[in-house]
């Protein structure tokens, strides 16, 4: 039995699909409200379903329609909230306070969602996407020696091959022969 398609060209479920979508904001759930779906359905094929749905040209474009009349009727829009921040960050300018200017600057990103870290994949490579060459390296005895040297003095540094038996700066430590 086929279901009929409505004024805007979707079925009955198209439609509630997608009302429960621009409600929640999830495929899935949207999907889950709209159509029969099993309580064991595995998550895999229900958002397979589900991004089917977003990816017909007719639910997106009552998506569209959607959003538009809810933009309409909305009595505070992202742009008046934009505006009310930037009103609220001139008087607090003007009055003096810094911390309310600060917190009206805060709450414009935070209404673009510029204050949510990004990610970004990066990989460091040398020469022709090789591995970076390292020049020089540097034991523990040197960074101790190099540390005492800025403090002025010739105070006990060791120093030596950085196999951490290094000798006292100054001093040459002699053994007797046992022979």
């Amino acid at each position: 039995m086929a279901a009929s398609a409505g004024p805007n060209g979707l079925t009955e479920k198209q439609e509630a699909f997608a009302l429960a979508f621009l409600e929640t904001g999830n495929a899935a759930e949207a999907y889950r409200r709209a159509y029969d779906v099993a309580a064991d359905a595995k998550d895999s094929w229900l958002y397979v379903e589900a991004c089917q749905l977003l990816d017909n040209p007719k639910i997106a474009l009552r998506l569209q329609e959607l959003r538009d009349q809810a933009e309409r009727l909305s009595i505070f829009t992202l742009a008046a909230a934009m505006e009310e921040f930037e009103e609220a960050r001139k008087l607090a300018l003007k009055e003096g306070q810094a911390a309310a200017a600060v917190s009206a600057t805060s709450g414009k990103v935070k209404l673009f969602g510029l204050d949510r870290p990004t990610k970004i994949a990066a990989e460091h490579l040398g020469k022709n996407g090789g591995a970076i060459q390292h020049q020089h390296q540097v034991t523990a005895d040197d960074a101790f020696a190099a540390f005492i040297a800025t403090l002025g003095g010739n105070a006990t540094a060791p120093t030596g091959g950085g196999d951490g038996k290094g000798e006292v700066a100054g001093e040459s430590e002699t053994k007797p022969d046992h022979a």
